[in-house]
């Protein structure tokens, strides 16, 4: 993967001190203080808790650029563009009139073939193997035949499908006490889909913030409908390398057991078990990938090449 500047920056966690001078952005975080030429921010995002100057804020608006404002997790709560300004309404024009069907194709694909690729990593070490009869080469078909399809809802269904069957597989793997068998809607009833879902949450935020960041529209799914739809888009092949293997890794090598409670309506994680939780899926949630690919798409609309990076 090319690295390439995003023309957005984001600010995240708590306490950063925010000021400027006519050329540079400066932000200060204990003892650390960076620098950026304030003419590539485009976006400034700020997830969080920070202090910001009013003078550097009157600076970026000067300058064309828009602020964001995100609480802890990554919801959007607001923003500010300069005044008179146009707005992503260009953007978000180009995501609805470009033909859609490479997109669905990238994201079902790239999805599907990161699960396929773990899997198969995971069999070979497994000592009696990992697939039943058939599934291994049901995947590898399902992944030839997508990219070959014409109708979008075709896709959707091959890619809902392997997914259902992906976690079926994983589970497998997953120590029988702990009665993860599937993925389900909330609310769930064992920690392996709690777990799950609070990882793709915190994915989600991360790749909110990106799209914001980008100016896109974070409804206009392409796979996946509904709202957020794109950021489901943009997470779902990045779901098994930042949190799947996180979460399959605790269930495996930490003592779950007793870390959560389960009542008649679901299962609750345990403070202990979120932060570990918490401590991994920081180290793994890499948001310059997030970054890549959301400018990828960006370029794209404008007629470059869309390609999902992803580990």
């Amino acid at each position: 993967m090319v690295q390439k500047k995003v023309p957005w920056h984001a600010i995240w966690g708590y306490g950063a001190h925010i000021k400027s001078t006519p050329g540079l952005l400066y932000v200060q975080k204990r003892s650390f203080q960076s620098s950026y030429p304030l003419d590539d921010i485009k976006h400034l995002l700020l997830v969080g808790g920070h202090t910001i100057q009013t003078a550097t804020i009157n600076r970026l608006l000067e300058k064309g650029s828009w602020l964001s404002f995100f609480d802890a997790h990554g919801t959007p709560l607001g923003t500010l563009r300069p005044f008179g300004g146009i707005g992503n309404e260009d953007i978000s024009c180009l995501q609805t009139s470009v033909p859609s069907h490479r997109y669905v194709v990238e994201f079902a694909a790239s999805s599907m073939r990161s699960r396929l690729l773990w899997l198969e990593e995971l069999d070979s070490r497994h000592e009696t193997g990992l697939f039943y009869r058939g599934e291994q080469d049901f995947l590898h078909q399902a992944l030839h035949e997508v990219e070959f399809l014409v109708r979008i809802e075709e896709i959707r269904r091959i890619h809902s499908l392997s997914t259902t069957m992906y976690y079926e597989i994983l589970s497998r793997l997953v120590p029988p006490e702990l009665e993860f068998r599937r993925r389900t809607h909330r609310p769930h009833f064992d920690p392996i889909n709690a777990m799950l879902s609070f990882g793709y949450a915190l994915l989600f935020g991360n790749a909110c913030v990106a799209v914001i960041g980008a100016h896109l529209d974070p409804d206009h799914g392409l796979l996946h409908q509904g709202g957020g739809g794109f950021i489901y888009d943009i997470i779902d092949p990045l779901k098994q390398s930042m949190v799947d293997s996180v979460v399959l890794d605790i269930a495996q090598n930490a003592k779950v057991s007793g870390k959560f409670e389960l009542s008649q309506t679901r299962c609750v994680l345990g403070d202990d078990l979120i932060s570990l939780l918490l401590e991994r899926l920081y180290s793994t949630i890499n948001q310059k990938m997030i970054d890549e690919n959301v400018y990828s798409y960006l370029q794209s609309l404008h007629g470059g090449e869309f390609t999902m990076y992803y580990p």
